[in-house]
């Protein structure tokens, strides 16, 4: 036989009698004083934090700016006073060296416009201040991707460049295009040499 226990649920009287046997705390919890003391003394402190790492940042900067003035003025060369024109003549060159002589200040290479043949776009400065080069040989080299050279052709720019001159070489075309190739390189190798 099965036996069945019946659980009544408590009524609501039970209930709040129960709740009013309960101990109450004696202890207040109410504060007295502004409610709003506590906010405004921690914000006067952030101002105050804020006015602190405002002067601190003003015056790492004004250190900055003089440190960055002293070393400017320091590193800048001192002028020197005009120096009297000298009226010996210079003395020349032992001998002309063009490779040595002539500077390449811009070497382009771009295509001709069907893209087949390699076209050129040279500046040249001439660092001599006694020999005018003329005939000036050069050579074009293509570099594969494996750093090897897999064609060079070498010609002559029939053009002059006087002492002191630097002058952009009128655009010409060289060669044909290599287009497995993946960087170029255009190097002087002499030129004829006349003394002014």
């Amino acid at each position: 036989m099965i036996c069945a226990q019946t659980v009544r649920s408590p009524t609501l009287a039970a209930q709040s009698e129960w709740l009013l046997r309960l101990p109450v705390r004696a202890e207040s919890t109410l504060r007295e004083g502004n409610m709003f003391e506590e906010l405004q003394e921690e914000q006067r402190q952030e101002k105050a934090e804020a006015k602190k790492i405002t002067w601190i940042t003003i015056i790492i900067v004004c250190v900055l700016v003089v440190v960055g003035a002293v070393v400017y003025l320091t590193s800048k060369p001192q002028s020197k006073a005009p120096q009297p024109v000298q009226t010996v003549a210079a003395t020349p060159q032992t001998a002309p060296d063009p490779v040595k002589d002539l500077k390449i200040v811009r070497a382009i290479m771009g295509k001709d416009p069907p893209g087949v043949r390699v076209m050129w776009s040279v500046q040249l400065q001439n660092k001599s201040t006694v020999y005018t080069y003329s005939d000036i040989q050069y050579e074009a080299r293509f570099i594969g991707p494996d750093g090897k050279t897999r064609t060079a052709n070498r010609d002559v720019i029939k053009d002059s460049i006087g002492p002191g001159e630097e002058k952009k070489i009128p655009q010409f075309i060289d060669g044909i295009y290599d287009a497995n190739s993946s960087t170029y390189q255009f190097v002087l190798l002499g030129a004829k040499s006349t003394t002014q």
